[in-house]
């Protein structure tokens, strides 16, 4: 076998591997997977919010969507560069939008407005979140 041969045997460049989100150390499923986007790791929203305790509300008429925890509630609409904090203006990195189904929003905000802390290791591509 000559040294071609073995690149099956390599793991994937880093940005070839998936996104693995964590939530207090417990791994986040997802149906559609996360994604890198100009710079910002975009996940589903409903996924990680449900994750951190939050209630996710879709209205499809007004394309937004309302996440509560506690006394917080994150208002965004699709497409999108502010969101609603109670009652506060937010300018967003990037908007919301919606990939096969799902809302992805820029995960660091997400997990920030519910007050959680995150931590990225783009080396090998894992979040992790942890909450106060």
């Amino acid at each position: 076998m000559s040294g071609n041969d073995r690149f099956n045997d390599e793991e994937p460049e880093a940005s070839e591997r998936p996104i693995e989100v964590y939530v207090n150390g417990d791994a986040v499923s997802f149906d559609v997977q996360p994604l890198m986007m100009n710079g910002r790791v975009l996940v589903p929203l409903r996924a990680v919010s449900e994750k951190l305790g939050a209630q996710v509300n879709w209205d499809e008429k007004t394309q937004t969507v309302t996440a509560v925890k506690g006394d917080t509630k994150v208002i965004l609409k699709i497409l999108d560069d502010v969101a609603n904090i109670n009652g506060q203006t937010v300018k967003l990195d990037m908007p919301a939008v919606v990939l096969s189904g799902s809302t992805m929003v820029p995960l660091r905000f997400m997990s920030e407005a519910f007050g959680a802390d995150v931590k990225w290791d783009g080396d090998s591509r894992l979040v992790h979140i942890t909450t106060k």
